[in-house]
């Protein structure tokens, strides 16, 4: 909607009055400033600066709490000095700080992403130092020129004794230009620098992001392009490319809409790409730039601010009340404005204020309509005090009474005149109270008491075990019986009882390694005479053995309830404690014990506790082992989808041979004297998750 021909009513004549302008657009960029700053954790409270000797500045800051040492660069055009002061919220009442004393010319207060940032605006780059002492920050500021009459000497120190080595330049270099992948799916930019004095400046021209280091190194090798595509991040190309003493690093992103950040540790600075949705970006946008009203055009010269108020009011299409102390004239020009911008920046510079009452827009001075508010504020507070109590019984209905006396405790929403009496047996709240407080109580009842998500929770764990094993031995004896001519009995056996018996044949085995397995398979071989026995055997097995044990654990809870439920047996064990003997127990169970979240996008977070024992062998003294297997973690898993938690994988070898010393070694004969046993066993554990979301449509099924 244009208004120009209003002002031709008004006054003839124009006037470009672009100083106002340029004021009132630095006044709201503070303002939005400020009502985009985070909550932090240390606030600054004041700032001062005072003259030093040598021509140098100190400049304080105090904080309501012991600050750190802020991350620190400097830029040479234009020369600057920026700490960034990470967690920090700005408390001053002013967003710029006029110095005009030794190398420093201004002061600006920036509240910006998380962090307070300070940018000193100095006449000439020079030195700098930073320093804390209790609740204060200290920044001391050298003279104009100091850094350059360093640069100087060091540069004189070099060529004094260049015959005896070679010069070596002190100019920030830089290293490397990395490239990531983070774990959320941005694209990480990672510069590594010789030291952390370079000056950085980071721009956005188009669609790219461009680091320029200033004063900087960059050896021909690196001036390249790094193609990171194939990551899947917002980042497509880097190219590093130096320009006479400065460098620039331009970061090329996708087409997708992404958020930036960037920050120095140390000697590497780091360039973040977020990929965003367009609804974030849309919201990005709105806080930047708040102002929906319909643009219009203003151009006017010592008008009546109650005249341009009246014009505004009849572009929003609102009622407007203005209050008989809003006066004076006021000279704008507004191109392309929403209305409601031109509104804030008019009561801004007339130090007025508003408020809006549904479709009815009150204006006053700022000090007017605070005495307003606070007498409004102290005829309710009398209000309240008179208003008559009385009492309602309200029904809980998923809650636990005695739960929401607490929360609306906590929320102060009971006054010092009324009490709140929970029965947990009928789930019933007494209030009493004032009716406009019950009201309250009432409200937030319903937002408290709802029906809570219930999440069934199944683990799988499953067990595999297979077992290959061969045996192979062999069991023979030689026994002789007979009597010499005089009658004498002669007797060789491998057993000694049997040898005793005169005119008997010794029986029994020399070798006795067969396959150490009950009945395997054999063959024996037998000759006998009057004289002599020969006994030989050769037994041979073979096993593959496969077992899997499938444990299927399954507990429901509801959004934020740790549950647990466990299976197992208790194994009695003696014990002895001095001289008395006792029987203890110790536990083989299967447990799963589970706190389950559920965050937005039916995706439930869990953290989990998992225990699977199980009977190992028993031990010389007679106890029992227990083979234990457990498992700690967190995870993120959509509704209803299986994951794999983590796994165990044993594998077991073993090669033995039982020999007779020295006969065993003998080759092809020695395999009379010796036992072959091989075997293989491979364990393994897999654990599975499934959290199901439980539906109020199944419940009522």
């Amino acid at each position: 909607m244009m208004v120009n021909t209003v002002n031709k009513n008004i006054q003839a004549g124009k006037l470009t009055y672009s100083a106002l302008a340029k004021m009132a657009g630095i006044v709201i960029g503070l303002w939005m400033l400020a009502f985009n700053a985070l909550a932090a954790d240390a606030k600054l409270m004041a700032s001062s600066f005072v003259a030093l000797p040598d021509n140098k500045l100190e400049v304080r800051f105090d904080f309501d709490v012991p600050p750190t040492l802020p991350k620190s660069y400097m830029t040479n055009s234009p020369a600057r000095l920026v700490l960034d002061m990470w967690g920090v919220e700005n408390t001053l009442d002013t967003r710029l700080l006029s110095v005009e004393s030794g190398n420093v010319d201004k002061i600006n207060f920036a509240q910006v992403a998380g962090r307070l940032r300070v940018v000193v605006d100095l006449f000439e780059p020079s030195a700098f130092e930073t320093r804390t002492d209790g609740n204060s920050l200290f920044l001391t500021v050298g003279d104009r020129g100091m850094a350059k009459q360093e640069v100087a000497k060091v540069s004189k120190a070099v060529a004094a004794d260049s015959a005896a080595r070679p010069v070596v330049s002190d100019k920030t270099r830089i290293n490397g230009v990395d490239f990531e992948r983070t774990p959320e799916g941005a694209g990480r930019v990672v510069i590594s620098l010789s030291d952390d004095h370079a000056g950085v400046d980071v721009i956005e021209e188009g669609n790219n992001v461009v680091v320029n280091l200033l004063g900087v190194d960059l050896s021909v090798s690196m001036q390249n392009r790094i193609d990171v595509q194939d990551f899947a991040t917002p980042v497509m190309f880097i190219d590093s490319m130096a320009s006479g003493e400065n460098v620039s690093i331009l970061i090329k992103p996708s087409s997708e809409p992404y958020d930036y950040m960037v920050y120095q540790t140390n000697n590497q600075l780091v360039v973040d790409l977020k990929p965003v949705t367009q609804a974030q970006l849309d919201k990005i946008e709105q806080e930047r730039f708040p102002y929906q009203g319909e643009r219009i055009d203003l151009d006017f010269q010592n008008v009546e601010v109650r005249s341009v108020l009246q014009i505004l009011a009849e572009v929003a299409e609102m009622n407007l009340v203005v209050s008989d102390n809003v006066g004076g004239n006021i000279t704008l020009r507004l191109k392309n404005v929403p209305w409601d911008q031109a509104l804030d920046l008019i009561l801004t510079t007339n130090k007025l204020d508003k408020r809006e009452m549904g479709n009815v827009l009150l204006i006053g001075t700022a000090e007017e309509i605070k005495e307003r508010e606070k007498i409004e504020l102290e005829s309710s507070k009398s209000v309240e005090e008179l208003a008559p109590l009385r009492t309602e019984f309200i029904q809980v209905d998923f809650r636990k009474a005695s739960d929401m006396v607490s929360r609306l405790n906590e929320a102060k929403l009971v006054s010092e005149r009324g009490f709140l009496l929970a029965d947990d047996e009928t789930n019933v709240l007494m209030v009493r109270e004032t009716g406009k407080r019950i009201e309250e109580i009432r409200a937030t009842l319903r937002r408290f008491d709802t029906e809570v998500a219930q999440v069934l929770i199944e683990a799988r764990l499953v067990t595999a075990n297979t077992t290959v094993s061969k045996d192979l031995g062999v069991k023979w004896g030689l026994g002789y019986g007979d009597t010499d001519s005089s009658g004498n009995a002669i007797s060789i056996g491998s057993s000694i009882s049997g040898v005793s018996s005169p005119g008997s044949v010794p029986s029994g085995l020399m070798v006795d390694l067969g396959a150490g397995v009950t009945s395997p398979a054999s063959v024996a071989i037998g000759l006998a005479s009057n004289t002599g026995l020969l006994q030989l055997e050769l037994s041979a097995l073979e096993t593959d053995g496969k077992i899997e044990v499938i444990s299927q654990p399954k507990i429901m809870t509801t959004n934020g309830k740790a549950a647990m439920i466990e299976s197992g047996k208790e194994i009695p064990y003696q014990t002895v404690e001095d001289g008395d003997v006792s029987v203890a127990f110790k536990d083989v169970v299967l447990s799963l014990e589970v706190t389950p979240r559920i965050n937005p996008g039916d995706r439930i977070a869990m953290d989990l506790v998992i225990h699977k024992d199980s009977i190992g062998e028993q031990l010389d003294n007679g106890d029992i082992s227990i083979i234990k297997n457990a498992l700690e973690t967190s995870v993120v898993v959509p509704d209803g989808q299986t994951i794999v938690l983590g796994g165990v994988f044993e594998n077991e070898t073993s090669d033995v041979v039982n020999k007779t010393p020295l006969l065993g070694d003998i080759p092809v004969l020695g395999a009379l004297f010796r036992n072959k046993s091989k075997s293989n066993t491979k364990t393994e554990l897999l654990i599975f998750i499934t959290p199901k979301l439980v539906r109020e449509s199944l419940s009522a099924q």
